[in-house]
């Protein structure tokens, strides 16, 4: 155990990346594109109106009218695109080109070429069974990430993230990195957070008695500062779980939660009144108030810690459950992977999934994947033999399907030829019919989740699937292919970070789409946005 002592003064430890180095690693810096009219020159006589097309918008097989200049004279050497597929071109004029919306169409500009040339229009908008739910009443959204989403009993939401304001309603007082709001999305200010957390807040859980588990990256919540290492507790209401210690000469207020890391904390799960987590971290770490300074003439606050790594597991006070992974000869935690946590699962008996890029836990060979007894030990029962052969970035699990999905950079699980996604069953073994198409060079399946419907969202860095355009989201079937009708969402550009999946009052679908994104279908966003699935 290692002592710290600091006289008198706050003590704030860095704050790591919101992602593991794992996923920073292959993530990207969201793209700028040029504009595309920008210099644009009247070659051939063609000229492209950037006027909307008639109809703004249409379903697959509909037909859609753009206004252009100067093609009668190329009229059979032209071909059209609707965000790079290929639409059937149906008549030309002296106004313009119709075209019929093809069944790969997505929501983009449309195009038209004659040889090398190309000449760029307005934006079409395919409407199809995948659209942004207007009922959301979350529209502008956040200024910054918004990382997970706690649903209360009532159906009210919590949201946590890198934020200040959300829906323009932290204009005047800052909603720092968490906000309550109804189950559409409109801002519920009764919630006493006061200032918040002064970093990113990439998790939130729920005690049984009703206490919320808020981790990430942070030092302060609502000013307390230097008494707070990455996690702590709220009370129901947002307001800071505190009590009274004796110090040295007097007393103070402190966080009930007296436990912490040294680094960021990924992810937290509940189970048995204790606490999991997962991140990039080094030492736990706790706090004692009773103890004088070297003079015993004023208070100190001393820091001890205990060597862990990237895995822990608190009791609901912060101590440390050294039942979990720890070595008892040592004193201190065990190995565990030798490599990042991504992503992790845990199953309602206990049982923790870890996903990442390692290749051994404790010292025995694992792939990028491993089961975890409630002890931290290895759960040889979870049948899923070689593993991964690369990086897994998530891991979901469907409780309607009883099926886990993972993405990452693999090319094969266990053997088998799985190209960035794999579906598994509850026991590890995979399922054999759903079967991706091969990726493209350079493609990473950033997140992927089994809805109830059996559809699979993924989102990623991809252009195309199948040889078909594709870029950043696809919707897949649970043979592994894109949905006829549920892929005409417009390119992304951007992470999800999670999805909740709901229903409406009509029994739709729903998933609320958390993460860092600015656009969703060609519509402005502020790192949220609901979709319904018609």
């Amino acid at each position: 155990m290692h002592r710290i002592r600091s006289y008198n003064k706050s003590r704030k430890w860095v704050c790591f990346a919101l992602i593991l180095g794992i996923m920073m690693g292959c993530r990207k810096k969201n793209d700028v594109f040029p504009d595309p009219y920008a210099g644009a020159k009247q070659a051939l006589g063609i000229q492209m109106s950037t006027d909307p097309p008639s109809p703004a918008d249409g379903s697959y097989g509909s037909t859609v009218y753009f206004k252009a200049t100067g093609l009668m004279h190329y009229k059979d050497s032209l071909h059209f695109f609707l965000n790079s597929v290929e639409a059937p071109i149906v008549s030309v004029d002296s106004g313009g080109i119709k075209v019929k919306v093809p069944p790969n169409a997505s929501t983009g500009v449309g195009s038209l070429t004659l040889g090398d040339e190309i000449f760029f229009g307005p934006v079409f908008r395919v409407d199809g069974h995948v659209e942004i739910d207007n009922n959301f009443k979350a529209t502008i959204g956040a200024n910054g990430s918004v990382n997970d989403v706690l649903q209360l009993p009532a159906g009210r939401l919590i949201f946590v993230g890198g934020f200040s304001d959300f829906n323009h309603k932290g204009v005047v007082k800052p909603l720092n990195r968490i906000v309550l709001t109804s189950k559409d999305g409109a801002v519920d200010l009764s919630f006493e957070a006061g200032t918040g957390a002064d970093g990113h807040l990439n998790n939130i859980a729920a005690l049984a008695n009703g206490k919320l588990v808020v981790a990430g990256g942070f030092s302060s919540f609502n000013n307390h500062l230097g008494q707070i290492n990455n996690v702590t507790l709220l009370n129901a209401n947002g307001s800071l779980d505190t009590m009274i210690v004796p110090t040295f000469l007097n007393q103070d207020t402190v966080p009930v939660f007296n436990g912490g890391t040294d680094g960021n904390i990924q992810k937290t799960f509940v189970y048995n009144n204790t606490i999991t987590a997962i991140g990039r971290f080094n030492y736990y770490l706790t706090r004692k108030y009773d103890i004088p300074d070297y003079l015993h003439i004023r208070d100190s606050l001393v820091t001890d810690s205990v060597r862990v790594h990237n895995m822990i597991r608190f009791f609901a006070d912060g101590s440390l459950d050294s039942s979990f992974n720890y070595n008892f000869q040592r004193h201190r935690g065990k190995e565990g992977p030798n490599g990042p946590i991504a992503d992790a699962y845990m199953q309602d008996d206990g049982k923790l999934i870890i996903v990442g890029k390692f290749t051994s836990y404790n010292g025995q060979q694992v792939n990028n994947i491993v089961r975890l007894n409630t002890d931290g030990s290895i759960d040889r029962s979870f049948l899923i033999g070689g593993g991964a052969d690369n990086a897994i970035t998530s891991i979901k699990y469907n409780e309607n399907t009883k099926k886990f999905i993972l993405a990452g950079n693999f090319d094969h699980f266990n053997g088998q030829a799985r190209s960035g996604l794999v579906l598994l069953n509850p026991d590890g073994t995979v399922d054999g019919d759903f079967i991706p198409a091969p990726k493209n060079p350079g493609d990473l399946y950033f997140y992927a989740q089994q809805l109830s419907n059996q559809m699979v969202l993924v989102s990623g860095f991809f252009q195309k699937y199948n040889n078909i355009q594709r870029t950043g989201i696809m919707v897949l079937d649970n043979k592994g292919n894109l949905v006829p009708g549920y892929n005409n969402m417009g390119n992304f550009n951007g992470f999800i970070f999670n999805v909740l999946e709901t229903k409406n009052s009509s029994g739709q679908i729903t998933a609320l789409l958390m993460g860092a994104f600015d656009k969703f279908d060609e519509q402005s966003v502020g790192n949220v946005t609901r979709l319904v699935f018609q």
